[in-house]
Protein backbone atom coordinates (compact mmCIF):
# COMPACT_ATOMS: atom_id res chain seq x y z
CA UNK A 1 0.00 0.00 0.00
CA UNK A 2 3.09 2.50 0.52
CA UNK A 3 4.31 2.04 -2.65
CA UNK A 4 0.43 2.28 -3.66
CA UNK A 5 1.03 -1.18 -5.69
CA UNK A 6 -2.87 -2.28 -4.38
CA UNK A 7 -4.43 1.57 -4.41
CA UNK A 8 -6.54 0.77 -8.04
CA UNK A 9 -7.66 -2.92 -6.94
CA UNK A 10 -8.20 -1.88 -3.20
CA UNK A 11 -10.43 1.37 -4.89
CA UNK A 12 -12.17 -0.88 -6.37
CA UNK A 13 -13.10 -3.49 -4.47
CA UNK A 14 -14.03 -0.49 -1.69
CA UNK A 15 -16.51 0.51 -4.44
CA UNK A 16 -18.18 -2.75 -5.52
CA UNK A 17 -18.64 -3.17 -1.82
CA UNK A 18 -20.70 0.16 -1.59
CA UNK A 19 -22.32 -0.29 -4.58
CA UNK A 20 -23.71 -4.01 -3.76
CA UNK A 21 -24.64 -2.59 0.30
CA UNK A 22 -26.50 0.04 -0.73
CA UNK A 23 -28.23 -2.02 -3.70
CA UNK A 24 -28.57 -4.55 -0.97
CA UNK A 25 -30.40 -1.41 1.63
CA UNK A 26 -32.12 -0.45 -1.03
CA UNK A 27 -34.16 -3.94 -1.65
CA UNK A 28 -34.61 -4.41 1.79
CA UNK A 29 -36.27 -0.94 2.05
CA UNK A 30 -38.50 -1.25 -1.11
CA UNK A 31 -39.46 -4.84 0.20
CA UNK A 32 -40.09 -3.64 3.70
CA UNK A 33 -41.61 0.17 3.12
CA UNK A 34 -43.53 0.15 6.08
CA UNK A 35 -40.99 -1.06 8.60
CA UNK A 36 -38.52 1.08 7.20
CA UNK A 37 -41.63 3.99 7.41
CA UNK A 38 -42.12 3.35 11.26
CA UNK A 39 -38.84 3.02 11.92
CA UNK A 40 -37.62 7.16 10.12
CA UNK A 41 -40.77 8.42 12.24
CA UNK A 42 -39.53 6.82 15.41
CA UNK A 43 -35.84 8.05 14.81
CA UNK A 44 -37.44 11.42 13.80
CA UNK A 45 -39.70 11.48 17.16
CA UNK A 46 -36.07 10.83 18.89
CA UNK A 47 -33.67 13.43 16.58
CA UNK A 48 -36.72 16.09 16.55
CA UNK A 49 -34.83 18.24 19.68
CA UNK A 50 -31.97 17.85 17.58
CA UNK A 51 -33.75 19.03 14.02
CA UNK A 52 -35.19 21.85 15.93
CA UNK A 53 -31.95 22.95 17.85
CA UNK A 54 -30.06 22.49 14.37
CA UNK A 55 -33.34 24.98 12.28
CA UNK A 56 -32.60 27.67 15.40
CA UNK A 57 -28.92 27.78 15.38
CA UNK A 58 -29.24 28.03 11.49
CA UNK A 59 -31.68 31.03 11.08
CA UNK A 60 -29.48 32.79 14.15
CA UNK A 61 -26.75 32.07 12.30
CA UNK A 62 -26.04 35.57 10.82
CA UNK A 63 -27.05 37.83 14.15
CA UNK A 64 -24.74 35.49 15.79
CA UNK A 65 -21.31 36.11 13.49
CA UNK A 66 -22.50 39.59 13.31
CA UNK A 67 -22.62 39.66 17.36
CA UNK A 68 -19.12 37.87 17.68
CA UNK A 69 -17.74 40.66 15.25
CA UNK A 70 -18.44 43.38 17.44
CA UNK A 71 -17.88 41.51 20.71
CA UNK A 72 -14.76 40.51 19.95
CA UNK A 73 -13.49 43.84 18.82
CA UNK A 74 -14.98 45.22 21.89
CA UNK A 75 -13.38 43.00 23.99
CA UNK A 76 -9.85 43.51 22.46
CA UNK A 77 -10.38 47.14 22.94
CA UNK A 78 -10.90 46.71 26.54
CA UNK A 79 -7.27 44.48 26.64
CA UNK A 80 -8.55 41.20 26.79
CA UNK A 81 -6.10 38.29 25.29
CA UNK A 82 -7.12 37.09 21.80
CA UNK A 83 -8.32 33.75 23.40
CA UNK A 84 -10.09 35.21 25.66
CA UNK A 85 -11.77 37.61 23.70
CA UNK A 86 -13.06 35.35 21.27
CA UNK A 87 -14.44 32.89 24.18
CA UNK A 88 -16.39 35.47 26.17
CA UNK A 89 -17.81 37.08 22.93
CA UNK A 90 -18.99 33.97 21.45
CA UNK A 91 -20.75 33.20 25.10
CA UNK A 92 -22.35 36.58 25.10
CA UNK A 93 -23.31 36.31 21.22
CA UNK A 94 -24.90 33.01 21.56
CA UNK A 95 -26.88 33.98 25.03
CA UNK A 96 -27.75 37.07 23.32
CA UNK A 97 -29.01 35.79 20.07
CA UNK A 98 -31.09 32.78 22.02
CA UNK A 99 -32.56 35.94 24.29
CA UNK A 100 -33.80 37.93 21.00
CA UNK A 101 -35.40 34.86 19.77
CA UNK A 102 -37.02 34.41 22.86
CA UNK A 103 -38.33 37.85 23.33
CA UNK A 104 -39.76 37.49 19.55
CA UNK A 105 -41.89 34.40 20.31
CA UNK A 106 -43.23 35.61 22.95
CA UNK A 107 -44.21 38.85 21.46
CA UNK A 108 -45.76 37.08 18.82
CA UNK A 109 -47.56 34.58 20.95
CA UNK A 110 -48.69 37.68 23.40
CA UNK A 111 -50.19 39.36 20.57
CA UNK A 112 -51.16 37.11 18.24
CA UNK A 113 -52.09 33.73 19.35
CA UNK A 114 -55.32 35.01 21.74
CA UNK A 115 -56.67 37.41 19.16
CA UNK A 116 -56.15 34.41 16.52
CA UNK A 117 -58.17 31.93 18.51
CA UNK A 118 -60.86 34.81 19.13
CA UNK A 119 -61.25 34.92 15.57
CA UNK A 120 -61.08 30.98 14.82
CA UNK A 121 -63.90 30.84 17.50
CA UNK A 122 -65.90 34.03 15.98
CA UNK A 123 -65.95 31.70 12.95
CA UNK A 124 -67.26 28.34 13.63
CA UNK A 125 -70.19 30.48 15.66
CA UNK A 126 -70.83 32.22 12.63
CA UNK A 127 -70.84 28.96 10.71
CA UNK A 128 -74.49 27.93 10.33
CA UNK A 129 -75.24 32.04 9.52
CA UNK A 130 -72.53 31.50 6.72
CA UNK A 131 -74.36 28.40 5.63
CA UNK A 132 -77.71 29.57 6.02
CA UNK A 133 -76.53 32.99 3.75
CA UNK A 134 -75.55 30.51 1.05
CA UNK A 135 -78.11 28.45 1.04
CA UNK A 136 -80.61 31.21 0.46
CA UNK A 137 -78.57 32.38 -2.74
CA UNK A 138 -78.56 29.11 -4.14
CA UNK A 139 -82.54 29.24 -3.58
CA UNK A 140 -82.89 32.89 -5.00
CA UNK A 141 -80.54 32.03 -7.92
CA UNK A 142 -81.99 28.84 -9.13
CA UNK A 143 -85.49 30.42 -8.66
CA UNK A 144 -86.01 29.37 -11.78
CA UNK A 145 -84.68 26.11 -11.96
CA UNK A 146 -85.73 23.64 -9.02
CA UNK A 147 -84.11 20.03 -9.55
CA UNK A 148 -80.59 22.41 -9.83
CA UNK A 149 -81.14 23.88 -6.58
CA UNK A 150 -82.50 20.69 -4.71
CA UNK A 151 -79.54 18.60 -5.92
CA UNK A 152 -76.82 21.96 -4.87
CA UNK A 153 -78.77 22.16 -1.59
CA UNK A 154 -77.99 18.72 -0.77
CA UNK A 155 -74.45 19.14 -1.26
CA UNK A 156 -74.13 21.90 0.62
CA UNK A 157 -76.29 20.14 3.91
CA UNK A 158 -74.12 17.00 3.41
CA UNK A 159 -70.66 19.18 2.90
CA UNK A 160 -71.84 21.69 6.24
CA UNK A 161 -72.50 18.80 8.40
CA UNK A 162 -69.41 17.36 7.86
CA UNK A 163 -67.47 20.96 8.47
CA UNK A 164 -69.85 21.56 11.47
CA UNK A 165 -68.59 18.21 12.92
CA UNK A 166 -65.34 18.97 12.37
CA UNK A 167 -65.65 22.78 13.35
CA UNK A 168 -67.38 21.14 16.58
CA UNK A 169 -65.74 18.41 17.60
CA UNK A 170 -61.74 18.70 16.46
CA UNK A 171 -60.51 22.54 15.95
CA UNK A 172 -63.12 24.22 18.55
CA UNK A 173 -61.98 21.72 21.28
CA UNK A 174 -58.81 22.33 20.42
CA UNK A 175 -59.15 26.18 21.14
CA UNK A 176 -61.12 26.00 24.52
CA UNK A 177 -59.32 22.74 25.68
CA UNK A 178 -61.78 20.39 26.99
CA UNK A 179 -65.06 22.75 26.89
CA UNK A 180 -66.47 20.53 23.63
CA UNK A 181 -66.06 17.31 25.46
CA UNK A 182 -67.82 18.00 28.35
CA UNK A 183 -70.81 16.56 27.05
CA UNK A 184 -69.63 13.26 26.70
CA UNK A 185 -68.95 12.08 29.86
CA UNK A 186 -66.07 12.58 32.88
CA UNK A 187 -63.76 9.54 31.39
CA UNK A 188 -63.83 11.17 28.07
CA UNK A 189 -63.10 14.54 29.12
CA UNK A 190 -60.26 13.86 31.67
CA UNK A 191 -58.59 11.47 29.03
CA UNK A 192 -58.73 14.32 25.99
CA UNK A 193 -57.09 16.58 29.06
CA UNK A 194 -54.52 13.94 29.50
CA UNK A 195 -53.76 13.16 25.68
CA UNK A 196 -53.93 17.13 25.90
CA UNK A 197 -51.20 17.97 28.45
CA UNK A 198 -49.08 14.99 26.92
CA UNK A 199 -48.96 16.72 23.42
CA UNK A 200 -48.00 20.28 25.31
CA UNK A 201 -45.56 18.55 27.42
CA UNK A 202 -43.50 16.44 24.29
CA UNK A 203 -43.70 19.37 22.28
CA UNK A 204 -42.35 21.91 25.07
CA UNK A 205 -39.81 19.14 25.75
CA UNK A 206 -38.86 19.44 22.69
CA UNK A 207 -38.62 22.97 22.02
CA UNK A 208 -36.46 23.69 25.13
CA UNK A 209 -34.18 20.54 24.45
CA UNK A 210 -33.44 22.22 20.74
CA UNK A 211 -32.68 25.96 22.02
CA UNK A 212 -30.18 24.22 24.62
CA UNK A 213 -29.29 21.88 21.53
CA UNK A 214 -29.08 25.45 19.20
CA UNK A 215 -26.98 26.90 21.96
CA UNK A 216 -24.19 24.15 21.92
CA UNK A 217 -24.36 24.53 18.35
CA UNK A 218 -23.74 27.87 18.38
CA UNK A 219 -20.89 28.11 20.24
CA UNK A 220 -19.32 24.91 18.92
CA UNK A 221 -20.27 26.22 15.14
CA UNK A 222 -16.42 26.89 14.54
CA UNK A 223 -15.27 23.76 15.52
CA UNK A 224 -17.60 21.31 14.01
CA UNK A 225 -17.21 23.11 10.73
CA UNK A 226 -13.14 23.06 11.25
CA UNK A 227 -13.43 19.28 12.18
CA UNK A 228 -15.93 18.24 9.36
CA UNK A 229 -13.28 19.97 6.84
CA UNK A 230 -10.59 17.99 8.29
CA UNK A 231 -12.53 14.67 7.83
CA UNK A 232 -12.96 16.10 4.39
CA UNK A 233 -9.43 16.81 3.18
CA UNK A 234 -8.49 13.58 4.99
CA UNK A 235 -10.43 11.32 3.41
CA UNK A 236 -10.08 12.65 -0.24
CA UNK A 237 -7.54 13.88 -2.52
CA UNK A 238 -6.82 17.31 -2.48
CA UNK A 239 -9.05 18.51 -5.65
CA UNK A 240 -12.06 16.56 -4.86
CA UNK A 241 -11.96 17.88 -0.93
CA UNK A 242 -11.64 21.29 -2.59
CA UNK A 243 -14.57 20.75 -4.81
CA UNK A 244 -16.67 19.34 -1.50
CA UNK A 245 -15.98 22.19 0.47
CA UNK A 246 -16.87 24.71 -2.82
CA UNK A 247 -20.15 22.98 -3.06
CA UNK A 248 -21.28 22.95 0.53
CA UNK A 249 -20.07 26.69 0.67
CA UNK A 250 -22.67 26.91 -2.64
CA UNK A 251 -25.37 24.72 -1.11
CA UNK A 252 -25.19 26.99 2.27
CA UNK A 253 -25.24 30.36 0.18
CA UNK A 254 -28.95 29.21 -1.54
CA UNK A 255 -30.40 27.39 1.17
CA UNK A 256 -29.61 29.81 3.50
CA UNK A 257 -30.02 32.86 1.41
CA UNK A 258 -33.39 31.57 0.43
CA UNK A 259 -34.73 30.80 3.67
CA UNK A 260 -34.15 33.55 5.87
CA UNK A 261 -34.59 36.10 3.20
CA UNK A 262 -38.10 33.99 2.51
CA UNK A 263 -38.93 34.15 6.50
CA UNK A 264 -38.78 38.34 6.36
CA UNK A 265 -40.00 38.47 3.38
CA UNK A 266 -43.38 36.94 4.60
CA UNK A 267 -43.36 38.31 7.88
CA UNK A 268 -43.11 41.55 6.32
CA UNK A 269 -45.88 40.90 3.88
CA UNK A 270 -48.01 39.90 6.58
CA UNK A 271 -47.27 43.23 8.89
CA UNK A 272 -48.43 45.13 5.34
CA UNK A 273 -51.23 42.73 5.05
CA UNK A 274 -52.55 43.21 8.73
CA UNK A 275 -51.92 47.25 8.35
CA UNK A 276 -54.23 47.38 5.16
CA UNK A 277 -56.85 45.13 6.24
CA UNK A 278 -57.34 46.55 9.21
CA UNK A 279 -56.96 50.11 7.41
CA UNK A 280 -60.03 48.73 4.84
CA UNK A 281 -61.97 47.51 7.99
CA UNK A 282 -62.05 43.74 6.60
CA UNK A 283 -62.98 41.31 9.12
CA UNK A 284 -60.71 38.97 10.80
CA UNK A 285 -57.50 41.23 9.51
CA UNK A 286 -55.02 39.29 12.34
CA UNK A 287 -56.25 35.43 11.23
CA UNK A 288 -56.12 36.78 7.41
CA UNK A 289 -52.81 38.23 7.68
CA UNK A 290 -51.21 35.30 9.80
CA UNK A 291 -52.77 32.84 6.75
CA UNK A 292 -51.23 35.26 4.27
CA UNK A 293 -47.57 35.66 5.86
CA UNK A 294 -47.68 31.64 6.71
CA UNK A 295 -48.37 30.76 3.06
CA UNK A 296 -46.43 33.18 1.80
CA UNK A 297 -42.75 31.34 2.10
CA UNK A 298 -44.11 29.21 -0.60
CA UNK A 299 -43.07 30.11 -3.78
CA UNK A 300 -45.49 30.86 -6.79
CA UNK A 301 -48.50 29.01 -5.30
CA UNK A 302 -48.27 30.60 -1.98
CA UNK A 303 -50.27 33.89 -2.63
CA UNK A 304 -53.00 31.62 -4.06
CA UNK A 305 -52.88 29.07 -1.56
CA UNK A 306 -53.59 31.94 1.26
CA UNK A 307 -55.71 34.25 -0.75
CA UNK A 308 -58.55 31.85 -1.97
CA UNK A 309 -59.45 30.78 1.56
CA UNK A 310 -59.49 34.00 3.32
CA UNK A 311 -61.78 35.86 0.16
CA UNK A 312 -64.04 33.03 0.83
CA UNK A 313 -64.34 33.81 4.24
CA UNK A 314 -64.54 37.75 3.94
CA UNK A 315 -67.21 37.22 0.74
CA UNK A 316 -69.31 35.09 3.50
CA UNK A 317 -69.18 38.53 5.43
CA UNK A 318 -69.65 40.81 3.20
CA UNK A 319 -69.38 40.55 -1.03
CA UNK A 320 -68.21 44.28 -1.35
CA UNK A 321 -65.67 43.87 1.39
CA UNK A 322 -64.19 40.67 -0.75
CA UNK A 323 -63.82 42.82 -3.73
CA UNK A 324 -61.93 45.21 -1.40
CA UNK A 325 -60.25 42.51 -0.07
CA UNK A 326 -59.22 41.19 -3.66
CA UNK A 327 -57.97 44.49 -5.21
CA UNK A 328 -55.57 44.78 -1.89
CA UNK A 329 -54.43 41.04 -2.29
CA UNK A 330 -53.20 41.20 -5.95
CA UNK A 331 -51.94 44.66 -5.15
CA UNK A 332 -50.27 43.38 -2.41
CA UNK A 333 -48.74 40.46 -4.29
CA UNK A 334 -47.32 42.47 -7.30
CA UNK A 335 -45.50 44.58 -4.72
CA UNK A 336 -44.08 41.41 -2.99
CA UNK A 337 -43.15 40.14 -6.61
CA UNK A 338 -41.94 42.54 -8.67
CA UNK A 339 -40.47 44.86 -5.75
CA UNK A 340 -40.07 43.47 -2.34
CA UNK A 341 -39.10 40.03 -3.49
CA UNK A 342 -36.30 40.35 -5.55
CA UNK A 343 -35.04 43.55 -3.13
CA UNK A 344 -34.91 40.62 -0.17
CA UNK A 345 -34.43 37.25 -2.04
CA UNK A 346 -32.56 38.47 -5.44
CA UNK A 347 -31.57 35.91 -7.81
CA UNK A 348 -30.32 33.32 -5.10
CA UNK A 349 -31.56 30.16 -6.99
CA UNK A 350 -30.72 30.64 -10.24
CA UNK A 351 -33.70 28.74 -11.38
CA UNK A 352 -36.69 29.43 -14.25
CA UNK A 353 -40.11 29.74 -13.47
CA UNK A 354 -40.48 25.84 -14.80
CA UNK A 355 -38.16 24.44 -12.58
CA UNK A 356 -39.53 26.61 -9.81
CA UNK A 357 -43.24 25.12 -10.58
CA UNK A 358 -41.63 21.47 -11.11
CA UNK A 359 -39.62 21.45 -7.60
CA UNK A 360 -42.61 22.78 -5.73
CA UNK A 361 -44.90 20.04 -7.36
CA UNK A 362 -42.85 17.27 -6.68
CA UNK A 363 -41.47 18.26 -3.12
CA UNK A 364 -44.77 19.01 -2.57
CA UNK A 365 -46.27 15.73 -3.59
CA UNK A 366 -43.08 14.11 -1.34
CA UNK A 367 -43.07 15.97 1.68
CA UNK A 368 -46.25 17.91 1.94
CA UNK A 369 -46.33 21.99 3.21
CA UNK A 370 -42.53 21.75 4.27
CA UNK A 371 -41.94 20.21 1.11
CA UNK A 372 -43.15 23.11 -0.84
CA UNK A 373 -40.94 25.32 1.14
CA UNK A 374 -37.48 23.73 1.21
CA UNK A 375 -38.26 22.30 -2.15
CA UNK A 376 -37.46 25.41 -4.78
CA UNK A 377 -33.43 25.66 -2.92
CA UNK A 378 -32.95 21.95 -2.86
CA UNK A 379 -34.01 21.66 -6.44
CA UNK A 380 -31.64 24.40 -6.97
CA UNK A 381 -28.34 22.84 -5.48
CA UNK A 382 -29.17 19.46 -7.34
CA UNK A 383 -29.34 21.34 -10.50
CA UNK A 384 -26.00 23.39 -9.73
CA UNK A 385 -24.20 19.89 -8.77
CA UNK A 386 -26.07 17.82 -12.12
CA UNK A 387 -24.42 21.69 -13.90
CA UNK A 388 -20.69 21.13 -12.39
CA UNK A 389 -20.71 17.41 -13.60
CA UNK A 390 -22.42 18.02 -16.77
CA UNK A 391 -19.60 20.92 -17.90
CA UNK A 392 -17.06 18.70 -15.70
CA UNK A 393 -17.74 15.77 -18.06
CA UNK A 394 -17.66 18.02 -20.96
CA UNK A 395 -14.26 19.30 -20.35
CA UNK A 396 -12.75 16.35 -20.07
CA UNK A 397 -13.78 15.05 -23.75
CA UNK A 398 -12.18 18.60 -24.81
CA UNK A 399 -15.85 19.85 -25.74
CA UNK A 400 -17.50 23.14 -25.27
CA UNK A 401 -18.98 24.40 -22.11
CA UNK A 402 -20.69 27.50 -24.19
CA UNK A 403 -24.57 26.66 -24.64
CA UNK A 404 -24.71 28.67 -27.99
CA UNK A 405 -22.31 26.06 -29.34
CA UNK A 406 -24.80 23.80 -29.13
CA UNK A 407 -28.11 25.77 -29.95
CA UNK A 408 -28.86 23.99 -33.40
CA UNK A 409 -26.49 21.57 -33.42
CA UNK A 410 -26.40 18.97 -36.42
CA UNK A 411 -22.94 17.13 -34.86
CA UNK A 412 -19.93 16.97 -33.39
CA UNK A 413 -16.37 16.27 -35.52
CA UNK A 414 -12.96 16.04 -34.71
CA UNK A 415 -10.86 18.63 -36.59
CA UNK A 416 -7.32 17.48 -38.32
CA UNK A 417 -5.40 19.00 -35.33
CA UNK A 418 -7.46 17.53 -32.54
CA UNK A 419 -9.93 20.43 -32.04
CA UNK A 420 -13.67 20.02 -31.92
CA UNK A 421 -15.60 21.42 -34.98
CA UNK A 422 -19.51 22.01 -34.32
CA UNK A 423 -21.51 22.02 -37.53
CA UNK A 424 -24.79 23.60 -37.47
CA UNK A 425 -28.29 22.29 -38.92
CA UNK A 426 -28.94 23.60 -42.14
CA UNK A 427 -32.92 24.08 -41.21
CA UNK A 428 -33.04 24.80 -37.36
CA UNK A 429 -36.56 24.04 -37.22
CA UNK A 430 -36.09 20.16 -37.93
CA UNK A 431 -34.62 19.53 -34.68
Amino acid sequence: MKNHKYRDYFIIALMVLLVVGLSLLMFFAMFHFSEVRALAKQLMGILMPFIIGFVIAYLLAPLYNLLVRNLEEWFLFHKFSPVRARKHATVVSMLLSIAAVLCLLSGLVALVVPSFINSCMGIVNSMQTYIDQISQWLEDFFADNPAMADMLQGYLDTGSDQLVSWLTDTLLPSLQSVSGTVGSGVGSMFGALFSGLVLIFRVAKNVILGFIVAAYMLVGKSSMIGHCKQFVYGLFPLKTANHIVHQFRYIHQVFGGFIRGKLLDSLVIGIICFIGTSLLSIPYALLISVIIGVTNIIPFFGPFIGAIPCGCLVLLNSPVKCITFVIFILALQQFDGNILGPKILGDTTGLSSFWVLFAILLFGGLFGFVGMIVGVPIFAVICSLADSLRTGQLARRHLSTDEEDYLNLEQVDEGPDGSRVYTKMKDPTKK
